[in-house]
Order: structure tokens, then sequence, then C-alpha cells
């Protein structure tokens, strides 16, 4: 009876550890990588579909090793590899051989730096769920005929691990010191199944673990319902986080959310009472597709906030209802395995469709409502073929806006530019006076190609938006060449754009571009879509690849100034900010040399950050204060917020340090650095009260 009585304990313990490392791995060695790819949302997506398929093996693992071995045999090979592990790969850390991507094929790249990396730890943990579950199923315990309660139990140590990320580990621990905790915690899970494996192995006579339990034959078609409950919520976890990731920043905290959320409806639907009602969940479903088409047909501003709201509710709702599915359709603890096997395969096929197919089928994010309308055929009435007369209203709706959005596509003249770095949208105003470039909601760039009056523009093109004659970033280029006689020798812009800021160079400078989207290059290099680099500097050379690894190629103290502006959306590249790239550009600038840095963002305040790392640095920050009128936002002049990082007692130039606030001290906020960021302190910041 004691033994019997630790059963649960013991299981429930080991299993919630388990998926709590399974799920604190991800965004620990995710964030390792980023900075390997310029901060870019697609390194997040990958590392989605690359964790669900090594999942789908663990899983495929654990079926195996039920359906062949008794417990005691099973118990010994599973040991074995975890023991291996522990030799071989902990504490993990990014293998060698991987220390600069390709300049194509960053998928297959990451993929394999995955699979070096951290593939065995992930795969032998991956298996323990199912495994464990298993076992359970063989204790003689009284819940064993029915362990599928141990799966949510699984899932809220995920979902904790994955809360725990970014509010709790991301901002008091460093890499290193989570890499090691990780591996004591891998140690002890060690322990924790060889404990399962002995309460399981020594039951008293008549015990159950020299033979599988007998699964009831599942027809085919059950077999593709599973994977096809599991491949929709897969796929749109994948399309919202890229979707939500490119305006803010790509890191934890944006990651974690939607996979969060995905988790919990796990916990929910497989409790033996869900706490929300498969009813309700069906029900309210509708309700946000109605609600989702209002806000594609008439754009009403909700706000980033309002759509974030709205673009997690459509995720957790749709995932209620396939997981609902999944949970109502599942199979004796006999078929467990096999059960698990076939959702895996869903998961994995559906994260490859969002992150890997979806990029080359679309120029833009189709895959998004397409997935939508998939979730509406998760609904129990389309899997009986009888839809209501709402649901069919529902997608009614749902196709006349998608062949309306198609028109408006056709009639705006938008041109769609998708790479692995994300979408570029090229499009003109309703008034034909502007060409825009935008990267997710975000403006980067603007040509005038009319006059107010609607004559065409002639001659050399007028930078617009943040680079406009007058602005931050053209008066601090300005200021720092005044300060150094009325010239600049070597320039390194990090960031292309429309090329817009190809202008503000002069005669006998040397300007260079580093640009990590080859696709940026091809449309800002494109006279038919800008004009910029064409007219105001024909012959800059382009160095393709993340700048924290190209510009480590210059010259050391050859460079006057160094342009920072390289912000996709309003996302921003944090390794870009650290006091690692900092010391990088100090490096590479002549001793009196500047920074210039644009951080201008709706979602984060950055000034204080700049501030804070450049003082760790020993190095002095100077910030602007912009003001727009609506006159300029009209004229698209978008004063940016500018600022300037320069060694002590270096000038910055007449205008800076005329009007410019210069930064005393490092202040309130904890300097940024390649395994320490504090997004969250970031947006708090933003949103509260000046």
């Amino acid at each position: 009876m004691r033994r019997m009585s630790a059963v649960l304990p013991v299981y429930a313990g080991t299993i919630f550890l388990s998926a709590f490392l399974l799920f604190g791995i991800q965004p620990m060695f995710a964030k390792m990588v980023l900075p390997k790819l310029g901060g870019s949302p697609a390194v997040w997506s990958t590392a989605m579909v690359f964790f669900q398929a090594i999942l789908l093996a663990g899983y495929a693992y654990a079926h195996w090793l039920v359906g062949r071995f008794s417990v005691r045999r099973a118990a010994l090979i599973h040991i074995a590899l975890m023991i291996v592990v522990v030799a071989t790969s902990l504490p993990i850390g990014i293998a060698a051989g991987f220390e600069r991507p390709p300049q194509q094929g960053e998928f297959a790249w990451l993929l394999l730096l995955f699979a070096a990396s951290v593939g065995l730890p992930f795969f032998a943990v991956s298996a323990n769920g199912p495994l464990l579950q298993a076992w359970f199923a063989r204790t003689g315990h009284a819940h064993a005929r029915d362990p599928y309660f141990l799966y949510a139990a699984s899932n809220i140590g995920s979902f904790l691990a994955l809360l725990a990320y970014p509010f709790v580990v991301e901002p008091t621990l460093r890499l290193a010191t989570q890499a090691s905790a990780w591996a004591w915690g891998f140690g002890l899970l060690l322990a924790g199944i060889t404990a399962c494996a002995g309460l399981c192995v020594g039951r008293p006579a008549g015990r159950l673990d020299t033979m599988p339990l007998v699964a009831e034959p599942i027809p085919a078609s059950r077999k593709l319902h599973w994977l096809v409950l599991a491949f929709v919520p897969s796929g749109l976890l994948v399309a919202v986080t890229a979707h939500i990731s490119t305006d803010v920043a790509s890191g934890p905290l944006l990651w974690v959310a939607p996979l969060a959320l995905f988790l919990l409806t796990f916990v929910i639907v497989f409790q033996r009472r869900p706490v929300l009602r498969h009813g309700w969940m069906l029900n309210t479903q509708l309700l946000l597709i109605l609600g989702y088409m209002v806000v594609m047909v008439f754009n009403p501003p909700l706000g980033w906030g309002g759509e974030l709201v709205l673009h997690l509710a459509i995720l957790f709702v749709t995932a209620m209802v396939a997981h609902g599915e999944l949970a109502r359709l599942r199979p004796s603890a006999a078929a467990l395995t096999g059960f698990y096997l076939w959702m895996s395969l869903g998961g994995v096929l559906g994260g490859v469709f969002a992150a890997l197919l979806a990029p080359l089928l679309f120029n833009s994010v189709a895959e998004y409502p397409i997935l939508i309308v998939a979730g509406m055929l998760c609904r129990p009435s389309f899997t009986s073929l009888r839809p209501s007369r709402l649901q069919g209203a529902v997608l009614a709706g749902l196709a006349i806006v998608g062949a309306g959005a198609l028109v408006s596509h056709e009639a705006s003249r938008t041109d769609m530019v998708r790479s692995f770095f994300g979408v570029h949208r090229i499009s003109e105003t309703p008034d034909g006076r502007f060409r825009i470039l935008s990267h997710g909601s975000t403006v980067h760039g603007a040509q005038r190609l009319r006059q107010d009056d609607g004559t065409l523009v002639s001659g050399r093109p007028e930078p617009l938006t943040y680079y406009f004659t007058g602005g931050g970033i053209a008066d601090a280029i300005h200021s720092v060449r005044q300060a150094r006689g009325g010239t600049l020798g070597a320039v390194a812009a990090i960031g292309v754009g429309t090329g817009s800021l190809s202008c503000q160079a002069r005669s006998g400078e040397d300007w260079r571009f580093y640009e990590i989207d080859p696709a940026v290059i091809r449309i800002a290099t494109d006279p038919a879509r800008f004009g910029f680099l064409n007219a105001c500097a024909p012959s800059t050379d382009f160095v393709i690849g993340d700048a924290r690894l190209t510009l480590g190629d210059a010259r050391d103290g050859s460079l006057d100034l160094i342009v920072v502006d390289a912000f996709s959306s309003d996302a921003i590249p944090v390794h870009l900010l650290t006091g690692e790239a900092l010391a990088l550009y100090m490096r590479k600038l002549k001793p009196d040399g500047a920074v210039l840095l644009h951080i201008s963002n709706r979602n984060m305040e950055l000034g204080s950050v700049v501030r804070a790392t450049a003082a760790a640095q020993g190095l002095t920050s100077w910030i602007n204060e912009p003001v727009r009128s609506a006159a300029d936002v009209q004229a698209m002049r978008l004063a940016p917020k500018v600022a300037i990082v320069l060694r002590p007692g270096v000038d910055p130039g007449p205008i800076i340090a005329g009007s410019w606030q210069e930064q005393a001290g490092p202040g309130p906020t904890r300097p940024w650095s390649d395994d320490y960021a504090d997004v969250i302190g970031a947006i708090w910041r933003q949103l509260s009260p000046k």
C-alpha cells in the first residue's frame, strides 16, 4: 500500500519536471541562436518546427519502446539514453561549426544548428510524456485505466515553464546560468524516471510489465482525423507568433505568449471535467471569426494591443475547439502512444506548412486566414457533414472577405516580397503622391512620385520619412560631419530600407551598407521601385549578413560613423543594442568616431536602454526629443528618435551639443547584454505616463 500511495505523486512530479524542462529549453536556446540571424521572427518559427519534429521522433521512440519491450527493458534503454545525454550534450550551447549563417538556405542551416546543439537532449526529454503515461497504465493504480489526466499535468509544467522564462528566468539569469540550471534539472529528471520505472517493475505478482497492453484496432479515417485536428492549431500557432513578433521584438516574451495559450488548451481539454465546456468554445469561435471579418473589412483603430488580444483569442479558441475534439475522440490507454504519435505528426505538418512552405507559396501571410478557415473545419458538425446555417454563413463571409481582400490588393497596386526575414510591402498612396515600403505595420521609407498639384517629380529624389532634411538622423549625421571638419571618411550603415539614407552621403565619403536580407537590397536597387541609391550613391557597396558578424570583418579603428537602422517593423534586433554590440562598434570606430542609433519605436522605450548600456561601457550618449506635426506626417516627414554614442570628451558637433540631451550616468535601467535584455521593462516604460 505504501508503494502504491507513492505511485501518483512520483509519476505526476516526474512528468511535470520533464515538461518543464522540455519547454524551458525552447526559448532559452532560441535566444542563444537569435543573434545569428539578425533577430528575425523566423528564427522562432523554424525553432518550433524543429522542436515539433523532434517531439514526433520522441513519441515514435516511446511508441516503439512500449510496443516492443517490457517495462524493465524499456527502462534500461531509456535510462541509458539519458546517461548518454549527460555525458555528451550538457550543458546546452551552440555546437561548433555554426559560427556564421549562409547567405542562402537559412532554414536548413538553422535546423542543422538546432539538431547538432540540442537534438539529443530534446529527443530524450520529449519521449517521457507518453512513455511514463504508458508505464503508469501498468502500475495497477486506481486511475491507471485512464492516464490521460497526466497529460494535463504535463502541460501545466510546460505552461509554467513558458510563463517563468520571460518573467523570472530571462530577467534574472544569464544564459550560461540558465544552461547550467537546465543541466541540473535534467539530472533530477533522470532520478525521477528511474524511480518511476522501479514503481512499475516492482509491482506485486500479476504485474503486466512483461506484456504490452492490447490496443483496439483504430481505423485509418480516425487517425487522419487526429492528424488534421492537430495540424490546424499548430500551423495557426506559428502564423500568429510570426505576426505579433514582427511588430514588437523577436524574443522570448512574444514567443511564449501564444505557445503558453496553446498549451493551456491541452491542460483544459484533458481534464476529467474541463473548466471551459466544449460547446462554449464552439460558439465563441464563430463570434471571434465574425469579429475578425469586421476588422478585415472596416479596419477599425484597435491599436497594437487590441489586435494582439484578437489574434491571441482566435488562436486560443481555435486550439480549444480542435484539441477539444482530440480529447473527445481519444482512444483507450492501450492505444495511448499511437494517439500521441499521430497527434504529434499533425503538429509537425502544421508547423512545416506555416513556417517552411508558406514563405515559398505566398508573397503575403496568406497562411493565417487559410488556417482560420481550416479551424472551422475542425468543428464536429463539419466532420459529420452537417454544418449549421450560422457556420455556413461564417464560411461564406470569410470567402467574401477573401475575395474583397484580393480585389483591394489588385486595386492598391501593392507589390509584396517575402523572404526568411518577413514580408516587404511596396505600395502607393491612394492619391498617387508617394510610394511606400513597409514591413509589418511600420513604414520604412517613402519616395515622392508626384507633387501636390499632381505633376510628376523629376531629378534627385528627396529623402522622406525618418531621413528627411532637418530630421534627427540627418541632423545627427550633419553634426558629426561638422565636428570632423566638414567631411566624413568611412561610414557603415546597418540597414538599407529604401536606400534613403544614401542621400545623406557627400562627395568623397565612403559609405558601405550592411543588410541581412538580400530581398531588401533588390528592392532598394530596383529603379522601378525606389530611386535613392541609383541617384545618390550608385556605386555603394553592400555587405550581406548580420551586422554583428559582418561588421567584425571591418578593420579596427577605420570608421568615422556607424549608423544602426536595422529594425524590422517595430521589432528590434536586441543584439544590436547590447553592451557587446557597442563594444564592437567602438573597436571599429576611430577614436573620435560616433554611433548613431535609430530608436523610434511605438511599443518600447529604448532611450534609457541606450543610456544605461553606453554608461556601462564607459561611453557618453545623447538623445533627441522629436516632435511630429500633422503637416509633417502628411508630407511623409516622420521625426525619428535618435541616440548618439561617443567616447568621453568627443565633440558631437554643434547641432547635437546645442539641442540634444546628454545622458549623465547610467540611470535606473539595467544595461542590456547578449544574455540579458528586459523587453518587458521597455514595454512598460513606453506604456507608463511620462
